[in-house]
Parts: structure tokens; C-alpha cells; sequence
């Protein structure tokens, strides 16, 4: 038996979700809360399989609950549950943790392929955002290719670029000397194959290396 937590601030939604599954089904809302400050608290005192996560919800949404639990280290499974299907919000949830993500529109079956998926720790995704997340990857393949000869204290020069500060400005925020600012502002414009700060952060922009 799957044992869920299911984090959904419309309650209607919630009931339906309760009453939609059987035992034979192998799947049981465990629990259900209405925002993620509750969260830890379930998992402390249920045994829970998978979270079922909306996304908009009161005092905190299901992005930020998401991140929380990255944070903290939790490691049950997360599959979104929502209506959102822009590729903003599935790519927010990928990069905060989320095993899988499935819209409310789908059906039983559907749902259930999803949870038994997910719960293994295997990835689901909605069959109406599949090429979305195709694209996502792909993209984030070609980012990585930046991100694996990039340093951490590259990747800060480069935000700091794009904030505008020049090199004295960098140093000191750093706390570093002018000179390894203009030695890694050299490295950094071989690597991504630029020659002036505007490419190199419309690049970054780009490959969402930086904000």
C-alpha cells in the first residue's frame, strides 16, 4: 500500500481524492493538510510514502514547500498535482526536487500509473507537458555543458557582471584583488566563447546561469 500526504488547500478536491481510491487500488491519502507548514509534523508521526503537491495554495506555496523540504533533507518522493501546466512551473518544481508532475485533469489510471511511478522514486510526467519536458532537458543538457567547466566564483563574477560592477567594484565584494577579477574575467570570456560583458551575460541570461 502506498501511504500519501497530500498537501491541497481545496478541500472539495481533497475529498474527492480521499474517496477516488480503494484498497485493491494499493494507494491511501494517508494524511492531508492544507499548506506546508504542517508538513514536518506529518512526516514525523505518519509513515508516508509520497507527497501529493498542489502549487497554489495559502501562506506557502508548493514551490516554496518543495524547496523547504530540499532543505531540510527530506528524500519521500514529491509528485506535483495541479493545473498549471506552463513550463515555468514545471521547470521551478524539477529544479526544487519534484520526482514527477501530473495535471488535475487527468484521469484514475492515469494518476495511479503516476503514484506507483513516483514512489519508486522513478519519473512521471503528464503526457500533455511531455514535450515541454523534453525541451527542458535538452536545454538543460547544453547548460550543463557551461556549468562543468564553470567555477563556483566564475559563475559569482559573472552575476556580479551582470549587476553592473566592474572589477574593483567585484573584488571588494568578493574579497578578492582586481587582478584575479580581470584573471577570471579573461577565463571566463575563453570558456563561453565571448568577446565583450554584453554577450557573455546575454549568454549566461541564455543557458540560465545566472538570474
Amino acid at each position: 500500500m502506498i501511504k500519501i500526504l497530500l498537501i491541497e488547500d481545496h478541500q472539495l478536491f481533497a475529498e474527492g481524492m480521499k474517496s477516488m481510491f480503494i484498497p485493491k487500488d494499493g494507494v491511501e491519502i494517508k494524511a492531508h493538510i492544507t499548506n506546508g507548514n504542517q508538513v514536518f509534523s506529518i512526516l514525523e508521526n505518519h509513515e508516508i510514502d509520497l507527497i501529493l503537491l498542489d502549487i497554489d495554495m495559502p501562506i506557502m506555496n508548493g514551490v516554496e514547500v518543495l524547496k523547504l523540504l530540499k532543505d531540510r533533507g527530506i528524500e519521500v518522493p514529491i509528485l506535483m498535482l495541479t493545473m498549471h501546466q506552463s513550463i515555468k512551473y514545471v521547470r521551478e518544481a524539477l529544479e526544487k526536487g519534484a520526482q514527477g508532475y501530473i495535471l488535475k485533469d487527468a484521469s484514475k489510471s492515469e494518476l495511479k500509473e503516476a503514484i506507483q511511478k513516483t514512489s519508486r522514486k522513478e519519473n512521471y510526467f503528464h503526457s500533455q507537458i511531455s514535450d515541454q519536458i523534453f525541451d527542458y532537458f535538452r536545454t538543460k543538457g547544453k547548460n550543463n555543458n557551461f556549468l562543468n567547466v564553470l567555477s563556483e566564483r566564475e559563475i559569482e563574477i559573472i552575476q556580479c557582471i551582470a549587476d553592473g560592477k566592474n572589477s574593483k567594484a567585484i573584488a571588494e565584494e568578493l574579497f578578492i584583488s582586481e587582478h584575479t577579477v580581470r584573471t577570471h574575467r579573461r577565463n571566463i570570456m575563453h570558456k563561453m566563447n565571448v568577446s565583450s560583458a554584453t554577450a557573455l551575460v546575454k549568454l549566461a541570461i541564455e543557458k540560465e546561469l545566472i538570474n
